[in-house]
């Protein structure tokens, strides 16, 4: 917690949080990881401190696998340290790797079955969240699911208050009404969180 409270002052416009994110929320988001399915890929973006890599790890089936992007390399050297080492140690059926650097810029290849975002969509210009959300969809596996969650009530809110803000909300939920019209969604609220947040899954169509 110490170490993500400081990187998130430090570095306000990577980080959009200012605590990790709860257990509670971590196993919502890692709900659509199915432990008992053989050779799956799942992919995480903006992995921070590790709130919800311990949990995808955990629940990886044999042969699978999980590619972690992460922009900030102090958290990059944590999680190789501390979270995906250690796992690694115990899981020579599965494998972790941590990419450094921009979502955009991943050298990455579509068919992930599940892909968890804790990037902060809602603090992003609409113009590079639309894009950056259009770019997780297309690495979607056919069926796969893409989650991400949003801080109950702020999308809400920023929508209501006149000023630059609720023009750039407004377009947002709008791109993402669009992005998810073809995909199936469910949300999930989760109270016991700083702050309380809302799950999203988005679920691609099969072939």
């Amino acid at each position: 917690m110490p170490r993500f409270f400081i990187e998130a002052l430090r570095k306000r416009k990577e980080v959009g949080a200012v605590a990790a994110s709860s257990k509670y929320l971590a196993r919502a988001m890692t709900d659509p990881i199915s432990d008992d399915r053989s050779s799956q890929r799942v992919l995480e973006v903006g992995a921070g401190t590790g709130a919800f890599t311990g949990h995808i790890l955990d629940r990886l089936g044999p042969g699978g696998s999980a590619d972690i992007v992460e922009l900030n390399p102090k958290f990059c050297d944590r999680l190789r340290k501390r979270v995906v080492g250690p796992w690694s140690d115990q899981a020579s059926d599965r494998s972790a790797t941590v990419i450094e650097g921009c979502i955009e810029d991943a050298p990455l290849e579509p068919g992930y079955s599940t892909i968890v975002c804790g990037l902060p969509f809602n603090s992003f210009p609409p113009g590079v969240a639309s894009r950056i959300l259009q770019q997780l969809v297309d690495l979607l596996a056919p069926g796969g699911t893409l989650a991400f969650f949003e801080y109950a009530g702020f999308p809400t809110l920023r929508c209501a208050i006149p000023g630059p803000w609720q023009v750039d909300a407004k377009a947002h939920r709008a791109s993402l009404r669009d992005l998810s019209s073809t995909m199936t969604q469910q949300r999930r609220f989760v109270l016991r969180n700083v702050l309380p947040a809302w799950a999203v899954f988005l679920r691609s169509q099969g072939v």
